[in-house]
């Protein structure tokens, strides 16, 4: 059960999702997806409603669907309610829930930050995020942890942020993956036209996109025909990044993709020189993987769970956040050296294929659901005891 899925939504959870029930069902296995949305056609996905609230509250009338179930995987606390329902039904289904983000992290993101010696993110819906949404959804997390049966974490950190630093330390973590590319050239294939920059991702205030221009423009100095492409951030939607560039001249160096269905991508990252990652906070973003599996490096921020990916200064650079000058320093030294450039791509799709598979996220998956469905003639959820569940936790126990 997710909260959106491909290709309704361009996002790391939905690709996640996307990619584990494809190998499932591959692999033989029953997997069926619960998520919101209005497309059709995918085998054995359903989408029940169109809004998070209404997918909320759909979940919550799906109990009975869910106790044929030999096991649920929820993702965040989006299907909360149908764990209480599951709970107070006294459901012997057994709940694994998978968490990608802190949201308290999500929400220090949204604080007011400094660009360029300009201050950012000073508006009323940041304050709002920070202070209401993102508590309301770390409420609800917390809860989705309790009432779950075992807890997994897409990243260390992600373990380490919701769980604290010792507990985090022995949480269950499976990283996000990616299947095989279909061609064994990870830069065969159609090219779209070449840039220096890419950025792929969505516009919110965590991702930092106001940093892009100021990168630009620093690296430009020194290449004046460098160009930046933009990848799912429409600039019609997105003024405050649309006058930035504007205000630097940058307009005519900008390639505006918008948003474009997730095949597509591949690409777009062989074209590219470096892809660009100013995010203030992440959980293991799947653009990272995707682009060092097509041998394009990569300039990230240190934050989350960017250093588990990527190795500084050898599949790539990471740097402070909120630098953009110093991330345009590593885009020069990357766009200068075309031999450092290949040798850092070359180790980065090394390292995705050692660690980021998806026949090895699936394996360490089907483990822990075999784990909890081995134990499905047990009670679960609230008939385990309160002692069992303070000395184990459900990251532990997986």
């Amino acid at each position: 059960m997710v909260g959106y899925y491909p290709p309704e939504r361009m996002g790391g959870v939905g690709e996640v999702v996307a990619h584990l029930h494809g190998a499932l069902l591959a692999a033989g296995h029953d997997s069926f997806v619960l998520t919101r949305g209005r497309a059709r056609g995918e085998p054995r996905v359903e989408r029940i409603a169109l809004s998070p609230a209404g997918f909320a509250l759909r979940l919550a009338g799906s109990g009975a669907r869910a106790r044929q179930a030999d096991l649920v995987h929820c993702h965040h606390g989006d299907a909360l309610l149908l764990l209480l329902a599951l709970r107070l039904a006294r459901a012997r289904t057994p709940v694994l829930a998978t968490f990608h983000v802190d949201h308290r992290g999500m929400g220090e993101a949204h604080r007011p930050y400094a660009l360029g010696g300009r201050r950012f993110g000073t508006g009323l819906s940041g304050w709002l995020y920070r202070t209401l949404l993102a508590r309301l959804h770390r409420a609800s997390d917390a809860a989705a942890l309790r009432l779950a049966d075992a807890a997994s974490f897409i990243s260390r950190s992600t373990a380490r942020d919701v769980l604290g630093p010792e507990r985090g330390g022995r949480a269950k973590v499976v990283y996000n993956a990616l299947p095989e590319l279909p061609d064994p050239d990870p830069r065969a294939g159609p090219a779209a036209e070449p840039v220096e920059l890419l950025y792929v991702g969505t516009d919110g205030p965590r991702k930092r996109v106001l940093a892009l221009p100021f990168v630009l423009e620093r690296v430009r100095r020194a290449l004046p025909r460098a160009r930046l492409r933009l990848v799912g951030v429409e600039l019609a939607r997105s003024p405050e990044l649309l006058r930035l560039f504007a205000e630097r001249g940058l307009g005519e160096a900008v390639v505006c993709e918008g948003v474009v269905p997730s095949e597509r991508v591949r690409a777009f990252y062989r074209a590219a020189g470096v892809l660009l990652v100013p995010s203030a906070y992440e959980g293991l973003p799947m653009v990272v993987l995707e682009a060092l599996q097509c041998g394009l490096p990569c300039v990230a921020t240190r934050v989350s769970g960017h250093p588990e990916v990527i190795e500084d200064g050898s599949s790539g650079f990471l740097v402070p956040p909120d630098d953009p000058e110093q991330m345009a320093e590593r885009c020069l030294q990357l766009l200068a050296a075309p031999g450092l450039a290949r040798r850092l791509g070359q180790a980065g799709r090394a390292r995705v294929a050692e660690r980021f598979g998806l026949a090895r996220q699936l394996e360490e998956y089907l483990e822990i659901y075999r784990q909890l469905a081995g134990d499905a003639a047990s009670p679960k959820g609230a008939q385990r005891g309160e002692a069992e569940r303070r000395e184990t936790g459900p990251g532990a126990r997986s």
